[in-house]
């Protein structure tokens, strides 16, 4: 449980560094949950901002392997795999698996209501830098109809922490 809250923390962090830039405003976070995970105030106008942080993987299993809980990354593993097709399908792309994961993500997500000014953060874990342009309108596409509680938006924060992407 502390490491999921030490993930929480870092991808908060980083997510308001980039929104803060982005807007112009002064969030920090002020206290840490779990239905949001965080509740961030803005120090200039006392605004409020709750992020439920959810991290993305390319493939299922990837973040137990990031984790050191899986070796199904593992060149070992890959060596001797007996199944010529798990092999070929540890290959990722952004515009087939990688995004079919993340609408996954975002849909099971959007199935809750964590309140009012309440974004959803979701972070890449992946270890390549995807371009998440390429992808959004698609994204935006497959959750269009689907009832958004999220009205601070739903963005993907990248694997390095350094480019935010708004979905909606």
């Amino acid at each position: 449980m502390i490491e999921k809250k030490e993930i929480e923390k870092a991808t908060a962090k980083a997510f308001i560094s980039l929104y803060n830039n982005l807007f112009g405003t002064s969030f920090y976070i002020k206290e840490y949950g779990d239905a949001p995970d965080i509740q961030c105030e803005d120090s200039k106008n006392g605004g409020i901002l709750n992020l439920e942080i959810v991290l993305t993987q390319d493939r299922p299993g990837d973040i137990m392997a990031l984790l050191g809980r899986s070796s199904h990354k593992s060149i070992e593993d890959l060596k001797t795999s007996s199944n010529k097709n798990e092999t070929l399908a540890s290959f990722n792309c952004l515009q087939e698996n990688v995004v079919e994961n993340c609408i996954e993500v975002i849909k099971r997500k959007m199935k809750n209501n964590y309140g009012p000014n309440t974004a959803l953060v979701v972070r890449d874990t992946s270890p390549l830098d995807w371009n998440w342009e390429i992808v959004i309108n698609e994204i935006r596409k497959e959750i269009e109809s689907i009832n958004n509680n999220f009205d601070k938006g739903i963005w993907i924060i990248s694997s390095s922490k350094d480019k935010l992407y708004r979905i909606i």
